[in-house]
């Protein structure tokens, strides 16, 4: 999803850095967990002292600081190319939307629409929203006062943003 978004951003003559990446990714995370009820990445959001994490996605970035990203997401995928004991392969792959998802149509219109509402955000303004009073972060933070990183469900990623999805229906329809 990452290196949707950074197309996404480059496509528009724009740049990432990782704070905003993480955000985004766990913004359309929360969104499509309220929404298809299903999560749109494996890997478990954590709170850390400044915010909602995906530790993945955390050292994959955390080399370019503040600065933009300039280089896409990889994975190292092993598989084994025969019986004997040193018959094991790796190759190095940037992830796409085609092989992270088993509806990438969709996913991408997803990550447009959530590119359209929160992409011209700044990082620290994407930052404030996810600690705001009663996000999962805050009360998860709340919960665990003295643990420096504990994972948030994402049975509380969903009901947070399901909310805010009956609040926003409920706006457009009084």
């Amino acid at each position: 999803m990452a290196n949707y978004f950074l197309d996404v951003a480059e496509r528009q003559g724009e740049t990432l850095n990782p704070m905003k990446i993480q955000k985004l990714v766990y913004i359309a995370h929360g969104w499509h967990l309220a929404i298809r009820e299903r999560p749109l990445i494996q890997e478990s959001v954590e709170a850390w002292g400044y915010g909602p994490i995906i530790a993945d996605l955390y050292h994959e970035f955390k080399k370019f600081g503040n600065m933009p990203i300039t280089e896409r997401a990889i994975e190292i995928k092993s598989g084994r190319t025969g019986g004997g004991p040193f018959s094991i392969s790796f190759s190095i792959e940037e992830p796409t939307i085609d092989s992270d998802s088993d509806d990438p149509e969709y996913t991408r219109r997803f990550l447009d629409r959530v590119w359209e509402v929160y992409g011209g955000f700044t990082a620290v303004q994407l930052s404030n929203m996810t600690h705001e009073l009663g996000t999962p972060w805050h009360e998860t933070k709340q919960l665990h006062r003295n643990k420096r990183s504990v994972s948030i469900p994402d049975e509380t990623i969903a009901a947070y943003y399901r909310k805010r999805l009956e609040k926003n229906a409920n706006r457009t329809q009084g």
